[in-house]
This record gives C-alpha cells, structure tokens and sequence, in this order.
C-alpha cells in the first residue's frame, strides 16, 4: 500500500513546492511593484515641492522689482544721478588697475630694519649691538592709511 501511495505523495510534495515557489515570485512582483509605485510618488512630490519653490522665488522676484520701481518712483531720477555712478565707477577701476600695474612700473620702497650685529657669550663677552639698516624691496607697491582716516572710516574697530 506504501508503495502505490509513492507517486501520489511525490505529486502532492511538487504540488505543494511548486505553489511556495509561485507564491514567492508573486510576492516579489508585488513588492516590486510597491516599491516603483512609492518612488513615482516620491517624484510626483519633488516636483511639487520644486514648483513651489519656483513659484516663491518668481513671487519674490516679483516683489523685488516691485519695491525697486516704487523707490525709483518715489526718488525720482535727476539728469547727474548716472553721470555720479559713472565716475565713481571708472574712478574705482581706475584705482584698481593702478595697485595692480604698479608692482611692475619700477617703485622701489626703503625700509629700515633693526639688525643685531656682534655675538654674546654667557654674558661674559658682549660684543652685540643694534643697527638700523635700510633694506629696498623693489618693484613694491605700499597702501598706507593715515589714523584720521582709519578713525573715520573704522570707527567701531578696536583700538
């Protein structure tokens, strides 16, 4: 009797693995398919938020040139405002390109240094003495601000 229930319980052990490997792939596509589901959600959302961020930068430039107009509006422009912009510009170019130029225009600058000359020994031979000597560094460009400006125009600085 064991022996004719052989293949009847072989065919119900393959029926039984081959519906646990089935439903292992139909749980996996499932999954997959959750998982694509969540991430086009997750774009759908990013783009949301990315135009929402764009409509608040639109708004805001927006009410920046809204503001800019109403100040121009309420100022008002005289015929020497840009003529004062241009010159004040070209002035700053102009100092900007001669502290740039003028490391190779050939300006030396002399420095005095304090040198110690001579040599001490335990004290007991002291031959040491301090000279100053004038060092050039050539082709040198020097900004020097007097105190009256620096007091004006760094007025919150530590003195």
């Amino acid at each position: 009797m064991i022996e004719a229930l052989g293949p009847e319980i072989a065919v119900m052990a393959g029926g039984s693995v081959l519906g646990m490997v089935s439903k292992f792939i139909s749980d996996g596509q499932k999954a997959k398919a959750e998982a694509q589901r969540q991430q086009i959600e997750l774009q759908k959302h990013q783009l949301a938020m990315a135009r929402g961020q764009q409509e608040i930068k639109a708004a805001d430039q927006k009410a920046a040139t809204d503001s800019a107009n109403a100040a121009a509006a309420r100022v008002g422009v005289d015929k020497w405002s840009p003529w004062a912009r241009r010159v004040f510009v070209l002035a700053m170019l102009y100092f900007g390109w001669l502290l740039l130029t003028a490391a190779g225009s050939g300006f030396d600058i002399v420095v005095p240094v304090e040198v110690q000359k001579g040599f001490n020994f335990l004290g007991l031979i002291d031959t040491t003495k301090t000279v100053t000597e004038f060092v050039r560094l050539e082709n040198a460009v020097s900004v020097r601000l007097d105190q009256n400006f620096t007091a004006r125009s760094g007025k919150f600085l530590p003195r």
